[in-house]
């Protein structure tokens, strides 16, 4: 795997045995993982083939003996079980309850860099300026500066009676005004200044981001930050609470991501069914979706998270296709029966299409259509 963040997967790609992926959470115990577990591994027991009852089996073995000496933490839980190892991984992004024999199938990790886009947030305290990014929920600080603007004159004219200035003080603002107006104009053009500077570290540092929250401890940093230079769309204003820890703030950011996707995904399917409707450059349905993918076609494909279909691959030349006697492409009758959820990201990557992943009602309108649709380059 590339993923530089799932880089220890690439131990197992090679091993046969059981994956096993699970959603967890901070109430969920051993008892439950193995019942869980028991329940779910029969689904796949039945369609071993028996040249492979041995390994299955051993496989299984180790898996439960590994499984009773589990400390459950993270918000999900990957385990490969092969007759000769055992590799747990902890990841704080959900999963989907499967478990799989055969070869490691890694297609969870591969939707899930689509799922969970990375975004940053920016947060402004008294104290220093914070840019974190949130890979797959869990946070780094790139960088934190801490403004070194001296308010001491200009805080002491507040709360002290007039008195006359030190020698070199300006006595008035440059638009005019009296001594305080001066100090604060001072104060505050020294504020913009480090936003500013901040704001366009930021913006060198974020090319891999589509979205930044900016949040605050007082709203008003939130908007000056917005409209001074250089300007972005990237920065979204977050409202936490005053008093909200770092963690409450990325759990909101989270949160605002979801709606974000999820307005985004109502957008793709209309644009989706209006252009297959007039045969404007778009369409639904397996078989011909397959098709124009593979004629290099599609720019975007777009499939449900509930897509489960069964689909014949030539053992000559690789080519995807529903039942069939031949291969429509090279005309060999060698297949090999595949599920396509597995193998569809795969497709997108050598196709340079780009996959995009339905959810909720949205992959339950498309799963009416077999569950993938495409809008095409031409």
């Amino acid at each position: 795997m590339n993923d530089l963040r799932f880089q220890e997967l690439n131990t197992i790609k090679e091993d046969t045995g059981i994956s096993l992926y699970l959603s967890i959470t901070p109430s969920i115990g051993k008892k439950e993982v193995l019942n869980i577990t028991k329940k779910i591994i029969d689904v796949i027991k039945d369609g071993v083939k028996e040249g492979d009852k041995e390994i299955f089996e051993k496989s299984k073995e180790n898996l439960f003996n590994h499984l009773e000496g589990l400390r459950v933490k993270g918000k999900s839980l990957f385990i490969f079980s092969s007759p000769k190892n055992t590799y747990e991984f902890f990841y704080e992004f959900p999963f989907r309850n499967e478990i799989y024999f055969g070869k490691p199938n890694l297609y969870q990790f591969y939707w899930a860099q689509i799922e969970y886009k990375d975004f940053g947030v920016v947060n402004f305290t008294e104290e220093k300026f914070s840019f974190y990014k949130i890979s797959f929920f869990k946070e780094k600080l790139i960088f934190e500066e801490e403004p070194k603007v001296d308010t001491s004159t200009w805080r002491r004219k507040h709360i002290m009676p007039p008195s006359a200035p030190k020698s070199g003080v300006s006595i008035g603002a440059a638009g005019g005004g009296d001594l305080k107006d001066a100090y604060e104009e001072k104060y505050l053009y020294y504020i913009e200044k480090y936003l500013s500077d901040f704001k366009e570290k930021v913006i060198k540092d974020s090319d891999d981001l589509k979205v930044i929250f900016v949040n605050s401890d007082a709203e008003e940093n939130i908007d000056m930050f917005l409209n001074i230079p250089p300007p972005s769309q990237k920065f979204i204003k977050l409202n936490a609470p005053s008093n909200a820890t770092i963690n409450e703030i990325i759990e909101l950011g989270i949160r605002k991501i979801e709606e974000i996707n999820k307005n985004e995904e109502k957008e793709t399917l209309k644009i989706l069914f209006d252009r297959a409707a007039t045969s404007n450059l778009a369409g639904v349905g397996l078989s011909s979706t397959l098709k124009v993918l593979q004629d290099g076609r599609v720019n975007k494909l777009i499939i449900s998270e509930n897509l489960n279909k069964f689909v014949y691959e030539c053992k000559s030349c690789g080519y995807i296709y529903q039942e069939r006697e031949s291969c429509p492409s090279c005309n060999s009758k060698g297949q090999e029966l595949k599920n396509i959820r597995f193998h569809i990201y795969d497709l997108s990557k050598k196709y340079k299409s780009e996959l995009f992943i339905l959810h909720g009602n949205e992959a339950k309108e498309l799963d009416l259509n077999d569950g993938i649709g495409a809008l095409w380059r031409y």
